[in-house]
């Protein structure tokens, strides 16, 4: 198992690709952190394509985050090559993924 840190400091009401699993899948925990003032909406998922969420696969789908908080998801489960991919309503947030590729 090779471990992976990997993150992205989202822009506002635009997907984005916070890792992509190895090629054999992994486990990981993401870490959203509002660094901003007011509260916002976060969504996590999974995809095989960049930055594209599959409709099957979120994970968290408009969930509210306070201001100057963070939220912990975990297990994501991904399997091989997978995209994880998170979204946030304002550019105040940035979203990390920590874990294990198999």
């Amino acid at each position: 198992m090779a471990a992976k840190a990997d993150g992205v400091d989202l822009s506002a009401t635009t997907a984005a690709n916070v890792g992509q699993a190895g090629s054999s899948g992994g486990t990981y925990s993401v870490i959203f952190t509002n660094r901003g003032t007011s509260s916002v909406t976060v969504r996590l998922g999974l995809g095989t394509g960049s930055a594209t969420f599959q409709d099957a696969r979120y994970i968290l789908y408009d969930e509210t985050l306070a201001a100057k908080s963070s939220l912990t998801f975990s297990p994501v489960v991904a399997e091989g090559n997978d995209y994880i991919i998170a979204y946030s309503s304002a550019a105040s947030v940035n979203a990390l993924m920590m874990g294990h590729d198999i």
